[in-house]
């Protein structure tokens, strides 16, 4: 069955490459919609959606941005623009797919709209930019392929005549392949990392044993960026939350922040939350060079070349339990925290380099002095990585449902 691409590019710097990968595309059975971001030369096709219909749905006249001459300002614009248009288009079932190119300015003003584009709908950007800035300011949580064209985008030839026929292949797969259809099972979504994978996993299995299906995000930054938007648009029953490290570093100035919303999408919108202060123990960078002046007389522990960690102390673990309690505090779901007695990571156990039950001790002082009488605090003898604790976490999952189904029932 034939699908529509939303094909998007600058048409007067990137038109021979745009009308070759639509003549791939259209060659395959699909149809083309091109949109054109160019700003100042002229377009060497026609387009579907003029840079001037673009323009104007950001909010400028194209003429004016023109004489204005201010690239950033005409960036943000066009961004704009487009983001509105290929959303609505979007929304309305009119494609199915978005393939964009593009070298510095393509790639920003396309990147709002790779990251508001729906998990699983075919998304892929071709970009000179991505390699020299990293892909996190094009793709931010969301699923999109992107493919580095090697050679710059300055026409066909033997080079990019092959990595574009690659992505109109990959498009085109994607549009193309049929989704298995699966049994529709209740939805938990849960936050772990490598340092609490063992527990993870092992309530994963519970919780799939009992008929769940279960979404794990990896607490890095974009993972949890990642849940957040995951719950803000989809029907969940229960998050677990199983490590906390991104808001340490968004506290503390590391690697792996998610951003000053993490843990609040779920309670928001009323999803009841198991939190685990998981991984409270240390502070993400990636090679020791990256790791500040101020932190380096701290107890560091070296993972590999590109995770190196530093050991939070108490003042650090006390402003992250007010942080963590503030947050819960204004959830309008039902909330659980348990706390594990004897460690919070794969590194924050008796013997391990960041066992030190004092700091994590000032972690739970906090969050008690902070936290609204409504929410309990657990306490387990386990360590977070203990079979015993997985299911002190199950025990809690069946508390919430059942409390969910009394509120229901009393309703």
């Amino acid at each position: 069955m034939a699908k529509t691409v939303a094909l998007v590019g600058t048409l007067d710097t990137k038109g021979e490459e745009i009308g070759f990968l639509r003549s791939l595309i259209l060659a395959r059975g699909h149809r083309v919609i091109i949109a054109d971001t160019g700003i100042l030369g002229k377009p060497h096709l026609k387009a579907d959606i003029p840079r001037g219909e673009i323009a104007r749905a950001g909010g400028a006249d194209i003429d004016t941005l023109k004489e204005k001459s201010d690239e950033a300002f005409a960036q943000k614009i066009m961004a704009a623009g487009l983001k509105k248009i290929i959303l609505s288009l979007v929304e309305s079932k009119k494609i199915q797919g978005l393939l964009a190119i593009g070298g510095g300015q393509g790639s920003i003003i396309v990147a709002p709209t790779l990251k508001s584009l729906p998990f699983g709908f075919p998304k892929l950007l071709v970009s000179t930019k991505v390699t020299q800035a990293g892909a996190r300011p094009f793709v931010g949580s969301k699923d999109v392929l992107i493919l580095p064209p090697v050679a710059d985008l300055a026409g066909i030839n033997c080079l990019t005549r092959s990595i574009l026929t690659n992505a109109a292949g990959a498009i085109s797969g994607m549009l193309e392949i049929e989704k298995p259809e699966i049994e529709e099972r209740p939805l938990v979504v849960m936050s772990m990392n490598g340092t609490v994978t063992d527990c993870g996993l092992a309530v994963k299995a519970i919780l799939e044993k009992k008929g769940y299906e279960v979404l794990v995000f990896h607490t890095i930054g974009t993972g949890g960026e990642a849940l957040e938007e995951y719950v803000k648009s989809n029907e969940v029953s229960v998050v677990i939350e199983l490590a906390v490290n991104e808001i340490t570093n968004e506290l503390m100035g590391g690697l792996a922040s998610s951003g000053p919303d993490r843990l609040t999408a779920a309670g928001k919108r009323g999803v009841p939350q198991i939190v685990v202060p998981g991984s409270a123990d240390f502070i993400n960078f990636l090679g020791p060079e990256t790791v500040p002046p101020k932190y380096r007389r701290r107890n560091i522990h070296s993972h590999n070349p590109q995770a190196t960690l530093v050991r939070t102390n108490l003042r650090d673990n006390r402003l992250l339990g007010k942080t963590i309690a503030d947050k819960l505090n204004q959830a309008q779901g039902p909330v659980i925290i348990i706390w594990p007695k004897n460690g919070l990571s794969t590194l924050d156990r008796k013997g391990r380099p960041y066992w030190d039950p004092e700091v994590d001790m000032a972690l739970l002082k906090a969050l008690k002095r902070h936290l609204d009488l409504r929410i309990p605090v657990i306490e387990s003898d386990a360590y977070i990585n203990d079979p015993d604790f997985a299911q002190a976490v199950f025990v809690a999952f069946e508390k919430i449902g059942k409390e969910i189904g009394e509120q229901t029932a009393l309703s």
